[in-house]
């Protein structure tokens, strides 16, 4: 199985299947993420972030729209979409539908994805759920 392969089940049980499991198999102990507003240190953390977020948007799915893989990097271009269901981001639910695209750099070691980087369209999500205008 190659890197790109990788991401995508990771994406797939982890995210849009929820099965915390994966985490296990694919995330690498000392799995690393940051984003601009975010960062996680290790398999539990993750694995707290994705119950949380599947809990916010119980539908959620996110889509591989693009990817490119060079050594032990992928760059995987995402779509997420999902209906806000649950408490997220301190903001009770609110019954409406996202869609947004986002990028993350992964990196692998192994076959276990240990450092990861995203940025989404955070501006466009809270706009989407009526947080901003």
């Amino acid at each position: 199985m190659n890197n790109t392969e990788i991401i995508q089940i990771f994406i797939e049980e982890v995210f849009n299947r929820g099965n915390l499991n994966a985490i296990q198999e694919i995330a690498h102990p000392n799995y690393r993420y940051s984003s601009p507003s975010d960062k996680m240190d290790g398999q539990e953390e993750l694995a707290a972030f994705v119950v949380a977020f599947r809990s916010a948007f119980p539908d959620l799915k996110m889509a591989v729209l693009n990817q490119l893989s060079e050594g032990d990097a992928v760059f995987t271009r995402i779509q997420i979409t999902g209906t806000h269901r649950g408490e997220f981001l301190g903001m009770p639910a609110t019954g409406k539908r996202v869609d947004i695209e986002g990028c993350v750099l992964s990196t692998l070691r192994n076959g276990q994805i240990i450092e990861e980087w995203e940025l989404t369209d955070q501006l466009t999500l809270l706009q989407q759920l009526g947080a901003v205008a």
